[in-house]
């Protein structure tokens, strides 16, 4: 099943074979407004200064609504109630909108109790369902919509809010265009047998120990109701084999579970992985991985300097590369070509995800978790990825967890784990609170 929705007039779709490809459609669609983050600041700010008032002026007199690859771009609040705030204060101007309402639009995609919670805390689904209001909002002013990669972020379960939004602007008669990578939105699982025995050799254990886990999200930003905001880790331990897949819907806590392994954010309790190969904190790589370069170039990532053992980030890089080539040709697949620099010189965001992995694998963590690793790649281009990670990790004795969704992992991974939440219930402290359970499959 490729979507929820028939293609219609109504509805256009775009298949790219790069991801700066569709970027670059993208952009000019909505006059080359957003600049480019994902090769450095020179990139970036060369597409800043080159925003002039004649594009400006176009995109006021041909209004549009759109979805970025990365939906938080267009979020420019603090919480959820100001984002869809802002959004039905331009529709009112209408004079069509007259009985809009942010609890309204808010209910309709179930983001009613994130309203006061801070942007950064939003799962990724919750990211996306509160952009998908906000455009549902955004129709009352614009003459098109358009999305880059709407499968991307959303589960399964959580696609019938991207249906709700078409059958919004299908009765509105407003056309919609969606910009997607070749074969992102697959629910064929992997190979697996193929994938496995193709590419690696030995597989390696790991321990997962949590205990008395509770993790702060922060206050709401409401200044009259500001209460701490908790979720609290069901204890778990289990024996378990890379690569180990990460299963669940939108929101359940399976990013926040990463971070707590990584470091990324602060915790009260217990949370380790217990490798006999490595040592140190498990290292990740963010679904959103642009975010995570800071703004570096390729080069400047490049050279992090890593510890005194032998592994260098570019080798380790050209590694993954290669050993993605590699399992690609094997099984035919059309990937990006080996030749990663495009046309001006700057290099693509598969070349940035081997950095960042690379730099990340030189510091021989105690496992390498990759979060929706196929974001920004084709579906040909993320198994050869995946693959290929998973081999030089093992080689280095590293284990692999992988986070995901999307229905192509289960058939590859050797160990796989389900993280469900509860219902948010209000705290001793007047504050927000979830608990989070693992389980083993």
């Amino acid at each position: 099943m490729k979507y929820l929705i028939d293609h219609t007039p109504r509805m256009a779709t775009k298949y790219f074979s790069s991801y700066e490809e569709r970027e670059e459609s993208f952009r000019k669609i909505v006059f080359s407004l957003i600049p480019r983050k994902y090769s450095g600041p020179r990139l970036f700010w060369s597409d800043f200064k080159n925003i002039t008032l004649d594009e400006l002026m176009k995109f006021i007199r041909q209004p549009c609504a759109y979805i970025t690859s990365n939906p938080r771009d267009g979020l420019a609040f603090g919480t959820p109630w100001q984002v869809l705030k802002a959004a039905v204060m331009s529709a009112r101007k209408t004079n069509q909108a007259r009985i809009l309402s942010v609890e309204k639009i808010a209910a309709d995609y179930v983001i009613s109790d994130l309203l006061m919670q801070p942007l950064r805390t939003l799962s990724g689904g919750e990211t996306v369902k509160l952009a998908l209001a906000k455009a549902s909002i955004a129709s009352y002013y614009s003459n098109k919509l358009i999305i880059a990669s709407p499968f991307s972020w959303l589960s399964r379960e959580n696609k019938i809010f991207f249906q709700k939004l078409y059958d919004h602007y299908a009765r509105s008669e407003i056309p919609i265009e969606l910009f997607a990578l070749e074969g992102e939105d697959s629910e064929e699982p992997v190979s697996g047998s193929d994938f496995q025995r193709a590419f690696w050799m030995h597989t390696t254990d790991f321990i997962l120990h949590l205990k008395g886990l509770q993790i702060s999200l922060g206050s709401s930003l409401n200044p009259i109701h500001s209460r701490q905001a908790v979720a609290r880790v069901e204890d778990f331990e289990s024996a378990l084999v890379s690569p180990c897949l990460i299963v669940g819907e939108n929101g359940q806590g399976k990013s926040l579970i990463a971070k707590v392994l990584a470091g990324a954010i602060a915790f009260d309790g217990r949370a380790e992985i217990v490798c006999e190969e490595t040592s140190g904190p498990a290292r990740l790589l963010f679904q959103d991985v642009i975010s995570q370069t800071l703004l570096r170039s390729f080069d400047a990532i490049a050279a992090t300097s890593s510890p005194n053992n032998g592994l260098k980030p570019i080798e380790l890089c050209e590694a993954i590369l290669k050993a993605s080539w590699e399992y690609a040709t094997h099984f035919g697949k059309s990937v990006e070509e080996k030749k990663y620099l495009n046309s001006n010189g700057f290099r693509s965001l598969l070349e940035v995800k081997a950095i960042l992995i690379a730099v990340r694998l030189c510091n021989r963590p105690n496992a390498l978790i990759l979060d929706e690793p196929d974001w920004g790649l084709t579906r040909a281009s993320a198994i050869a990825l995946v693959a290929a990670v998973i081999k030089i990790a093992h080689e280095l004795g590293t284990p692999v967890i992988l986070i995901s969704h999307k229905p192509w992992w289960p058939t590859i991974a050797n160990s796989i784990i389900q993280v469900e939440r509860t219902p948010k219930t209000i705290n001793d402290k007047g504050g927000s609170s979830f608990e989070i359970r693992l389980s083993r499959c």
